[in-house]
């Protein structure tokens, strides 16, 4: 990988997507596959995340009859979680990035569609989001100071 540390890999492999107009998820395909076996095979990362994943991947499959479209569209639920994260990560002061509308397309038919709306302000908690409202969704810092803007 070339870098001390894999945080340091993701964060550059973050910063040259940026670079190059794409701030989303890092599309490096060696990183990619070094995580996935990290997610797949480290059981310390599995007690770390406290059965958030498979808490997540239980909700997103429960039910359904044709998996193949639900692990579909768990996976852009996940990319699009990731990317709210990578968001804040490396543009912490956009003020876009400090409200989430549960009302948008990519929270109704991305998220909803996927993944129980208990489950999904939990992931935005871990992230330092609050639930302003029946709407929205909002940044707030550890004292609890939210940002509020428009």
């Amino acid at each position: 990988m070339g870098s001390s540390s894999l945080s340091e890999d993701y964060r550059l492999c973050l910063e040259r997507e940026l670079r190059h107009g794409r701030a989303g998820v890092c599309g490096d395909p060696s990183l990619r596959a070094v995580l996935w076996h990290i997610l797949v095979e480290d059981f310390d990362l599995h007690g770390a995340l406290q059965d958030d994943a498979l808490a997540l991947l239980t909700d997103g499959l429960w039910g359904r009859a044709d998996l193949a479209p639900a692990l579909r569209g768990l996976a852009r639920a996940f990319e699009l979680l990731e990317l709210a994260a990578v968001h804040l990560y490396l543009l912490p002061w956009r003020k876009e990035f400090t409200t989430i509308k549960t009302f948008s397309g990519g929270y109704v038919h991305v998220l909803k569609g996927a993944l129980s709306e208990d489950l999904l302000i939990q992931s935005f908690q871990k992230m330092g989001y609050v639930r302003r409202d029946d709407h929205r969704l909002m940044l707030c810092d550890h004292s609890g100071l939210c940002q509020v803007h428009g």
